[in-house]
Protein backbone atom coordinates (compact mmCIF):
# COMPACT_ATOMS: atom_id res chain seq x y z
CA UNK A 1 0.00 0.00 0.00
CA UNK A 2 1.43 3.96 -0.55
CA UNK A 3 -1.14 5.87 1.08
CA UNK A 4 1.10 8.46 0.93
CA UNK A 5 0.58 9.53 -2.72
CA UNK A 6 -3.13 10.19 -1.96
CA UNK A 7 -1.72 12.56 1.12
CA UNK A 8 -2.83 16.52 0.60
CA UNK A 9 0.11 16.79 3.08
CA UNK A 10 2.79 15.55 0.73
CA UNK A 11 4.83 19.26 1.25
CA UNK A 12 4.98 18.73 4.51
CA UNK A 13 7.07 15.62 4.73
CA UNK A 14 10.12 14.31 3.46
CA UNK A 15 11.35 11.31 1.75
CA UNK A 16 12.36 9.59 4.87
CA UNK A 17 8.90 10.26 6.55
CA UNK A 18 7.33 8.79 3.90
CA UNK A 19 9.21 5.55 4.02
CA UNK A 20 8.99 5.55 7.42
CA UNK A 21 4.85 6.38 7.82
CA UNK A 22 4.10 3.72 5.39
CA UNK A 23 6.08 1.10 7.05
CA UNK A 24 3.58 2.83 9.78
CA UNK A 25 0.42 2.55 8.47
CA UNK A 26 0.98 -0.99 6.70
CA UNK A 27 2.03 -2.62 10.54
CA UNK A 28 -1.29 -0.88 12.04
CA UNK A 29 -3.33 -2.80 9.05
CA UNK A 30 -1.58 -6.39 10.09
CA UNK A 31 -1.99 -5.61 13.46
CA UNK A 32 -5.86 -4.80 13.09
CA UNK A 33 -5.91 -8.01 10.30
CA UNK A 34 -4.77 -10.19 13.09
CA UNK A 35 -6.89 -8.89 15.79
CA UNK A 36 -9.80 -9.15 13.62
CA UNK A 37 -9.01 -12.84 12.88
CA UNK A 38 -7.89 -13.54 16.75
CA UNK A 39 -11.61 -12.10 17.78
CA UNK A 40 -13.78 -14.37 14.65
CA UNK A 41 -11.35 -17.69 15.95
CA UNK A 42 -12.39 -17.14 19.73
CA UNK A 43 -16.00 -16.62 18.36
CA UNK A 44 -16.15 -19.60 16.66
CA UNK A 45 -14.09 -21.51 19.37
CA UNK A 46 -16.84 -20.54 21.99
CA UNK A 47 -19.26 -21.23 19.48
CA UNK A 48 -18.25 -24.65 19.23
CA UNK A 49 -18.11 -25.38 23.01
CA UNK A 50 -21.55 -23.93 23.40
CA UNK A 51 -23.12 -26.59 20.37
CA UNK A 52 -20.96 -29.61 22.19
CA UNK A 53 -22.24 -28.65 25.46
CA UNK A 54 -25.65 -28.28 24.70
CA UNK A 55 -25.42 -31.27 21.73
CA UNK A 56 -24.20 -33.37 25.10
CA UNK A 57 -26.54 -32.47 27.56
CA UNK A 58 -29.43 -31.67 25.58
CA UNK A 59 -29.22 -34.81 23.67
CA UNK A 60 -27.21 -37.43 24.50
CA UNK A 61 -27.15 -37.41 28.21
CA UNK A 62 -30.59 -37.37 29.12
CA UNK A 63 -31.16 -41.08 27.51
CA UNK A 64 -28.13 -42.94 29.47
CA UNK A 65 -28.67 -44.06 32.66
CA UNK A 66 -25.14 -45.03 33.11
CA UNK A 67 -22.04 -43.34 33.80
CA UNK A 68 -20.29 -46.14 31.64
CA UNK A 69 -22.89 -46.55 28.87
CA UNK A 70 -22.93 -42.54 28.38
CA UNK A 71 -18.73 -42.87 28.10
CA UNK A 72 -18.91 -45.75 25.11
CA UNK A 73 -22.10 -43.63 23.38
CA UNK A 74 -20.32 -40.74 23.25
CA UNK A 75 -16.37 -42.54 22.39
CA UNK A 76 -18.63 -43.60 19.30
CA UNK A 77 -20.25 -40.68 18.39
CA UNK A 78 -18.96 -38.48 15.17
CA UNK A 79 -20.70 -35.62 16.30
CA UNK A 80 -19.12 -35.23 18.87
CA UNK A 81 -15.38 -35.51 17.55
CA UNK A 82 -16.27 -33.78 15.37
CA UNK A 83 -16.97 -30.82 17.30
CA UNK A 84 -14.30 -31.64 19.31
CA UNK A 85 -11.92 -31.56 16.84
CA UNK A 86 -13.40 -28.31 15.59
CA UNK A 87 -13.18 -26.87 18.91
CA UNK A 88 -9.46 -27.76 19.13
CA UNK A 89 -8.33 -26.74 16.25
CA UNK A 90 -10.12 -23.18 16.46
CA UNK A 91 -8.35 -23.01 20.12
CA UNK A 92 -4.89 -23.77 17.97
CA UNK A 93 -5.60 -21.49 15.71
CA UNK A 94 -6.84 -18.61 18.29
CA UNK A 95 -3.33 -19.41 20.11
CA UNK A 96 -1.36 -18.84 16.88
CA UNK A 97 -2.69 -15.64 16.15
CA UNK A 98 -3.01 -14.39 19.46
CA UNK A 99 0.68 -14.39 18.98
CA UNK A 100 1.54 -12.90 15.66
CA UNK A 101 -1.31 -10.09 16.72
CA UNK A 102 1.23 -9.34 19.90
CA UNK A 103 4.57 -9.51 17.65
CA UNK A 104 2.51 -7.09 15.65
CA UNK A 105 1.42 -5.19 17.84
CA UNK A 106 5.21 -4.66 19.09
CA UNK A 107 6.52 -3.59 15.45
CA UNK A 108 3.81 -1.09 15.43
CA UNK A 109 4.48 0.49 18.23
CA UNK A 110 8.15 0.33 18.05
CA UNK A 111 7.77 1.89 14.84
CA UNK A 112 4.98 4.97 15.96
CA UNK A 113 7.55 5.55 19.54
CA UNK A 114 10.66 6.01 16.90
CA UNK A 115 8.85 8.27 14.82
CA UNK A 116 7.36 9.93 17.85
CA UNK A 117 11.41 10.49 19.46
CA UNK A 118 13.30 11.55 16.14
CA UNK A 119 10.30 14.10 14.73
CA UNK A 120 13.54 16.20 13.88
CA UNK A 121 15.01 13.30 11.48
CA UNK A 122 11.92 13.61 10.28
CA UNK A 123 10.82 17.23 9.50
CA UNK A 124 14.40 18.49 8.78
CA UNK A 125 13.34 21.97 7.54
CA UNK A 126 12.13 24.47 9.66
CA UNK A 127 8.77 25.20 7.52
CA UNK A 128 8.43 21.15 7.41
CA UNK A 129 8.42 21.34 11.34
CA UNK A 130 6.33 23.95 11.37
CA UNK A 131 3.83 22.35 9.36
CA UNK A 132 4.03 18.25 10.80
CA UNK A 133 0.89 18.92 13.05
CA UNK A 134 -1.07 18.63 9.54
CA UNK A 135 0.05 15.88 8.73
CA UNK A 136 -0.26 14.25 12.55
CA UNK A 137 -3.68 15.04 12.21
CA UNK A 138 -4.24 13.73 8.86
CA UNK A 139 -2.54 10.35 10.37
CA UNK A 140 -4.68 10.14 13.78
CA UNK A 141 -7.92 10.69 11.29
CA UNK A 142 -7.28 8.44 8.58
CA UNK A 143 -5.57 6.00 10.54
CA UNK A 144 -6.47 6.08 13.74
CA UNK A 145 -2.45 6.15 14.44
CA UNK A 146 -2.06 8.82 17.38
CA UNK A 147 1.70 10.58 16.61
CA UNK A 148 1.63 13.22 19.43
CA UNK A 149 2.89 11.38 22.52
CA UNK A 150 4.07 7.73 23.22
Amino acid sequence: MNAINYWKVEPFISEICKVVLNTLIEKKEQKDLYDRQMKWWAFYSALMGCLGLIYLYGFKLNHMEGVRAAMLSLAGDKMIWFIGIYFLLAGVQWKRLKKKCAKADEEYESIRKEIIERGDDLWPRPEMWKNRHQVLEYVKAEYNINLYHK
